[in-house]
């Protein structure tokens, strides 16, 4: 497990703070090697469209934290993440978010554990990692570490709409 840099190691939530001892980073590699011990899982929460288009970790969950809205062409908080984690996994089960760079993971990370679930982790480098000199998603990451991925989608790991 890696520290947090200390930019992202303060993470305002609504109505308090995170820090960095609370939600530990994992790099795509700790994070593949953790998620084959029973009761530990990966949640992708980047959008459906991310998921299915980008790819993902091979049997990563799809919770989305955020909804994209063609009408408004904005992002839509999902209102039932915290409810979509209680309903599949267990307080004792580990968590691993993980999202395009590691934003939102952190984000998710927080509410799983305001909600009560101990064991959260987020992928620090997350899904497609940081941008190169070009703009492009190139540095470091889940998929341009050649970890496994998959463009498929699993009934028993897809989101589950209400």
């Amino acid at each position: 497990m890696k520290a947090i840099s200390l930019a992202a190691a303060l993470v305002l939530l609504p109505g308090w703070i995170l820090s960095a001892q609370d939600i530990p980073a994992l790099s795509p590699g700790e994070a593949l090697e953790m998620a084959k011990n029973p009761g530990t899982y990966i949640i992708d929460v980047r959008s459906i469209a991310e998921y299915v288009l980008i790819g993902h970790p091979t049997d990563a969950f799809s919770i989305p934290l955020t909804f994209w809205n063609e009408k408004t062409q904005t992002f839509e908080e999902n209102g039932n993440f915290v409810q979509d984690i209680q309903e599949r996994f267990r307080k004792s089960d580990a968590l691993v978010f993980i999202c395009r760079s590691g934003g939102r993971s952190l984000r998710a990370a927080g509410d799983a554990f305001q909600a009560g679930f101990a064991k959260v982790y987020s992928v620090n480098e997350g899904f497609e990692g940081e941008k190169d000199e070009n703009g492009h998603r190139t540095v470091g990451g889940w998929k341009n570490r050649g970890l496994p991925y998959t463009h498929d989608v699993n009934p028993s790991l897809a989101y589950h709409y209400r």
